[in-house]
C-alpha cells in the first residue's frame, strides 16, 4: 500500500483525512462548492459542532484548506476534519465534514451525537455512516448496524470485508461496515485510512454524477426546443402566410438553431465529465484490490447506478437534441423553398402585367 500511486490524488504526498485507529465509527458529509461559499461551509460547519454539543477551544479555519482536531462533547472525545480543499480530486467538487470517534469496545452503543430532526442547517449533497471494526464481524452484526438490504465487496485481496447498503436518496445517510479477515493487529494502518479515504472519494465521485443527473432530468431545454420546432415546421406549411411572418419564422428559426447548437456542445461536456468520472470511480475499485463476497450480492454495481443512469439520460437527451436539428434543417429548407417560390409567383405576375401593357 505505501507504493500505491494513490490514482484519485492530485499528489503523491496525499494528505489523507480519515484516521487510521481502531474501531471507529464515523460520519461525512459532502457539500457542493457550486451551492455554497467557503465561508458559509465553515459558518456551517460551526453551527453544526455547536448543535451536536462539541466544544473546540482555539481552533482557527482562516487561512487554512484543511483542519483537524479533537472536539469534546457530552463527555466524549471526537475526531472532526474539515476540508475546504484538499488532495483528493473529488475536492474539486465537494467541501468536506467528517466527525469520527475511536471506540473503546466495538459496537457499544451509539457512539456519536444525532442532529436533530428540526435542524436547519445547510443541506448535505452526501453523506454516510461508517463502522471499522478491529475484529471479524459475523453477517448478523453487520446487518444491525446498517438499514436496509445489504451488499458486500472484498478488499485489499481479502484482507478486508466491505458490507454497505445503498441508502443515498431524500438525504439518507448510506451505511457501511469494514472489518478485518482475522483481526486488525496484522492490518497495516495505511490500509485502515486508505480504505476510508477511497470510500469518500467514491461517494463524492457518486454523488457528483448524481448531481448532473438531476440537473439534467429537471431541464426542458430539449423539449422546449423539440416543441419549438414542430410548431415551426406547422407555422411553415401553411398555406397562407404573410411576408412579416416568413421573417419571423426565418429569424425563429436561426435562433432555435444557435440554442441547439449551445445545448448540444452543453450536454457534450457533461458526457465527457461523466466518463471521466467513470474511468476515476474504477481506478479507485482497482487500488482497492476488490473482489466479490462469496452468497452476497456485489456493491460496485449498485454503486455503480447512477453512472448508468446518467450515461442513458445524457444519451436520451442528446438523441433529441439530433432529432430537433434535422427538423430544423427541414424547416430551414422549407422556408427557402416557399420563400424562393413565393418570389417566383411575384416575378410571374410582374411580367404577366408587362405583357399585357405591350
Amino acid at each position: 500500500m505505501s507504493k500505491s500511486l494513490l490514482l484519485h490524488a492530485l499528489s503523491l504526498n496525499d494528505r489523507i483525512l480519515e484516521p487510521k485507529r481502531l474501531p471507529l465509527h464515523g460520519r461525512v458529509w459532502g457539500y457542493a462548492k457550486e451551492e455554497c461559499s467557503r465561508d458559509g461551509f465553515i459558518g456551517h460547519c460551526l453551527t453544526m459542532l455547536s448543535e451536536l454539543g462539541m466544544t473546540a477551544g482555539g481552533i482557527s479555519l482562516s487561512n487554512k484548506d484543511v483542519v483537524a482536531f479533537d472536539a469534546q462533547g457530552k463527555g466524549r472525545t471526537y475526531t472532526v476534519v474539515i476540508s475546504l480543499a484538499d488532495d483528493s480530486l473529488a475536492s474539486r467538487y465537494f467541501y468536506f465534514l467528517g466527525i469520527w470517534r475511536h471506540m473503546d469496545v466495538f459496537g457499544k452503543a451509539a457512539s456519536l451525537p444525532e442532529l436533530s430532526s428540526e435542524s436547519d442547517t445547510l443541506h448535505a449533497d452526501f453523506q454516510y455512516e461508517a463502522y471499522f471494526s478491529d475484529a471479524p464481524l459475523q453477517y448478523d452484526a453487520c446487518d444491525k448496524l446498517i438499514a436496509g438490504e445489504m451488499f458486500a465487496q472484498q478488499l485489499y485481496e481479502g484482507q478486508i470485508y466491505l458490507y454497505g447498503n445503498d441508502q443515498m436518496k431524500n438525504g439518507e445517510a448510506a451505511g457501511f461496515v469494514l472489518a478485518p479477515l482475522i483481526n486488525s493487529t496484522s492490518l497495516p494502518r495505511e490500509e485502515v485510512q486508505h480504505a476510508l479515504y477511497s470510500l469518500r472519494n467514491l461517494m463524492a465521485l457518486r454523488a457528483q454524477v448524481m448531481r448532473i443527473y438531476r440537473k439534467v432530468w429537471d431541464s426542458t431545454e430539449e423539449t422546449d426546443l423539440y416543441g419549438e420546432a414542430m410548431n415551426l415546421l406547422r407555422q411553415s406549411r401553411l398555406e397562407k402566410v404573410e411576408p412579416a411572418e416568413w421573417d419571423g419564422m426565418v429569424c425563429d428559426s436561426g435562433d432555435s438553431m444557435l440554442r441547439l447548437s449551445e445545448l448540444s456542445y452543453q450536454r457534450s461536456r457533461l458526457q465527457g465529465e461523466i466518463h471521466n468520472l467513470s474511468m476515476l470511480f474504477e481506478s479507485i475499485i482497482g487500488e482497492l484490490k476488490a473482489a466479490n463476497q462469496p452468497g452476497m450480492s456485489a456493491l460496485w454495481p449498485r454503486m455503480r447506478l447512477p453512472f448508468e443512469h446518467a450515461t442513458d439520460l445524457l444519451d436520451e437527451r442528446t438523441g433529441m437534441l439530433r432529432r430537433t436539428g434535422k427538423q430544423c434543417e427541414i424547416i430551414l429548407q422549407l422556408l427557402h423553398s416557399r420563400m424562393l417560390a413565393r418570389q417566383q409567383v411575384v416575378l410571374d405576375r410582374l411580367a404577366g402585367v408587362d405583357k399585357v401593357s405591350d
